[in-house]
């Protein structure tokens, strides 16, 4: 059936449930081989020196690799990262010290949807960091 004849207000409704630990796989199943994968660690070069060390699933015959969600998400991460880095997009802010921490406004159009008012800050060097808000 072509899809531009499918009207999908016709379409009945499904329902489903997802399992608690669906995107956390302890086994997975290789889809070309049925041979049970085994876990490994794994270097993906995102550039040529920053590499992402993610744990996969491989198959022993074929060595097809699969990643779970949250290794994924670490690759992702990994991936924009490189992206910003790489479109040298910069902006410049002061930094005041108030006695024992540093501190610096962060624009506000890159704090969409921000709710939250924690940071998670992951050092990259002497004088480099990385925040995320959570």
């Amino acid at each position: 059936m072509k899809e531009e004849n499918l009207d999908f207000d016709k379409l009945e409704k499904a329902k489903f449930e997802i399992d608690k630990g669906a995107f956390k796989p302890k086994v997975l199943h290789c889809s070309t081989c049925k041979l049970k994968m085994r876990r490994t660690q794994i270097d993906i070069p995102v550039d040529e020196t920053l590499y992402a060390v993610v744990m996969a699933f491989e198959c022993p015959k074929c060595h097809k690799k699969y990643l779970g969600l949250k290794d994924a998400k670490r690759l992702d991460k990994a991936m924009m990262f490189k992206r910003a880095m790489s479109k040298g997009f910069k902006m410049t802010r002061n930094l005041s010290f108030d006695g024992d921490n540093y501190t610096f406004r962060i624009p506000k159009e890159f704090t969409h949807d921000v709710s939250k008012r924690k940071i998670e800050i992951m050092p990259l060097g002497a004088k480099e960091f990385c925040a995320v808000v959570e």
